[in-house]
């Protein structure tokens, strides 16, 4: 039995039945159509040639996902091409009706209209889609922060990948030790996972497929998508389809599913289907039987704290929650848990699987979150299993992030192997170069006055990718020291250079000349001034993890900034103190952006 706290574990899995023949699919692709084979089996072999004579031919082979189709072959085999996490993959697979089923978009006007709302690189999967799933809508969702400062903002400590693939971990504070080589894990065989793997997980376009999608899924009611018709097709064969006696009176499960719904702002689908979960299609378990001993006409549809070493423990822990909360009819027990799903995530914006386990939307600084693997949202979206099996039909909808500046492709997947993120420098040296230099630090700023050379120099394993030199303009000018890590992965260094005059900053990748120390003079004490820094909201002089806590405990209202320390924490000057002031010193603190 498995515990609430672990909230909408739902299972759901999507599986796509056409009904289109081979003989009638139009496969002169163009712009306005696009064909798509869905592959519903396991290990279906893709050929360089359409030919399965030799086992040298084969690319690689693919499970229940989809390919866009280029053209018909002779003797049944497909010319078809996909994005595989890593790369483009072209290639032949043969179309057997068993296992791969077909689906044609044609131009829609009305849905191409609703598709403007998405930045162009959503448009072909979500076209897809909505070939398969006419009924299905998308709701684009903007998202406050950047792409890539949301991927900065959940580096560590907040995702992690299992042990497995050392390419997949990041090699910052927290999770490896540079002075002995170590790795470091506080939970067990799990690491803080890299920024690459974190931008693959957190990219949308990554997901918008018939299984993945899932996790988009919106879980807050939404009468327009949410009906008592879908929610009859949803429970049809479970107990949840019939009627129940209680008080001499009959009542219907689907009935009081919709109640529920209406009162808690929660999806009646997602209710459902974890009723389903927890107590089974004949939901014949001791926790909503109303007859356990002890606990009489108490029931906990929902499993709420029914957690304990034996059976026993867990259902006596159920009930015992269950009456301390009056739960003494399904009704109430059913919007009792209704209203905790929604109490815990859905009423704080995190009304997706992806947002529950991103938190993105949630002024808490990403304290909020559901777990940290980086791929939890990912596999709950592909476990969401049969509880939508073979609805096509059905309406459902599906809120789908967009960031501020969606880079123009999505994000690869990491490749796996042991191979190092080690895209650092160990040293840069040039006079003038502020802050000191640290090698987590990634911003810098420097006053030349003419020809200057900067020294660099890669940590072990990794090596400079940037320019040998720099024509710099009189003024202003941003350069970026590029270092390139064992995994092929590259990290920007950023210097604003400050010239007085044209000329060059030449790069150099030997050693710094030494230059001979001078005795120092006395200086003359100078009379401190008193002036508020941004983000050092705490009054100590720097910028350190305090300040970050106690602008998070701020904003949850558990503690009050006020007079010069709520000056330092309103970052961006804004004239209040919000989440993106929290992300800002964050971003300091990760060194990708420097407060001044």
């Amino acid at each position: 039995m498995k515990y609430f706290y672990k909230i909408l574990s739902v299972l759901i899995i999507s599986v796509l039945i056409f009904t289109g023949t081979f003989s009638n699919i139009n496969f002169n692709i163009n712009a306005e159509t696009i064909v798509t084979a869905f592959i519903e089996g396991t290990n279906v072999r893709v050929r360089t040639t359409p030919s399965d004579k030799s086992n040298t031919t084969i690319i690689e082979e693919i499970s229940n996902t989809s390919v866009t189709v280029l053209d018909k072959q002779s003797d049944g085999w497909l010319k078809v091409t996909y994005h595989n996490g890593t790369k483009q993959i072209t290639g032949y697979i043969f179309n057997d009706s068993d296992y791969i089923r077909i689906v044609t978009y044609n131009t829609d006007a009305s849905f191409e209209q609703k598709l403007k709302a998405f930045p162009s690189s959503y448009h072909s999967a979500l076209k897809t889609l909505h070939a398969a799933y006419p009924n299905w809508e998308f709701l684009p969702d903007p998202v406050a922060y950047s792409f890539t400062d949301a991927v900065n903002l959940e580096s560590p400590p907040f995702k992690q990948v299992d042990s497995k693939y050392i390419s997949w971990r990041t090699m910052a504070p927290g999770s490896y030790d540079w002075n002995s080589g170590k790795w470091i894990s506080n939970n067990g065989s799990w690491f803080y996972a890299s920024r690459e793997i974190i931008a693959f997980y957190m990219d949308p376009r990554n997901f918008l497929n018939s299984t993945e999608i899932y996790q988009f899924l919106e879980q807050s009611y939404n009468s327009t998508f949410q009906t008592k018709e879908g929610l009859a097709k949803i429970v049809s064969g479970t107990f949840l389809a019939g009627n129940y006696t209680e008080s001499g009176k009959t009542h219907n499960y689907i009935d009081v599913i919709m109640s529920a719904a209406s009162a808690s702002k929660v999806n009646p689908y997602i209710i459902a289907s974890k009723i389903i979960q927890e107590q089974g299609t004949s939901g014949n378990t001791s926790l909503i039987s109303g007859t356990y001993s002890g606990y009489e006409g108490y029931y906990n549809f929902f499993n709420v704290n029914a957690s304990g070493t034996t059976n026993a423990d867990v259902i006596k822990n159920g009930l015992a929650y269950a009456k301390a909360q009056g739960w003494n009819t399904r009704e109430k027990s059913i919007i009792g848990g209704a209203n905790f799903l929604a109490k815990n995530y859905i009423s704080k914006g995190q009304d997706t699987y992806y947002y529950q386990d991103f938190d993105i939307k949630v002024n808490d600084g990403y304290i909020h979150q559901f777990a940290q693997a980086v791929h939890d949202a990912r596999n709950k979206g592909v476990n969401m299993a049969d509880t939508y099996k073979n609805e096509k039909n059905l309406s459902l909808s599906f809120k789908i992030p967009v960031f501020t500046d969606m880079p123009a492709s999505a994000a690869q997947k990491p490749v796996q192997n042991s191979s190092l993120n080690n895209y650092y420098f160990e040293s840069i040296k040039i006079d003038g170069l502020t802050p000191t230099f640290n090698k987590f630090t990634y911003n810098y700023n420097l006053q030349v006055s003419q020809n200057a050379t900067v020294y660099v120099k890669a940590v072990s394993g990794a090596t400079y990718a940037g320019a040998s030199s720099y024509s710099l303009n009189k003024g202003n000018n941003v350069i970026k020291l590029k270092v390139k890590s064992a995994t092929g992965y590259i990290m920007d260094y950023t210097v604003n250079v400050n010239a007085t005059k044209a000329c060059t900053l030449t790069v150099s990748t030997g050693n710094a000349p030494v230059t001979p120390s001078t005795p120092s003079t006395p200086s003359t004490p100078s009379t401190p001034t008193v002036s508020v820094k941004k983000g050092d909201a705490n009054g100590d002089g720097s910028i350190t993890i305090r300040d970050l806590a106690d602008i998070r405990l701020h904003l949850l209202g558990l503690k009050k900034l006020s007079g010069d320390k709520s000056k330092a924490a309103d970052v961006n000057d804004d004239g209040g103190i919000t989440i993106r002031d929290l992300a800002d010193i964050r971003l300091h603190l990760l060194g990708l952006k420097t407060i001044k």
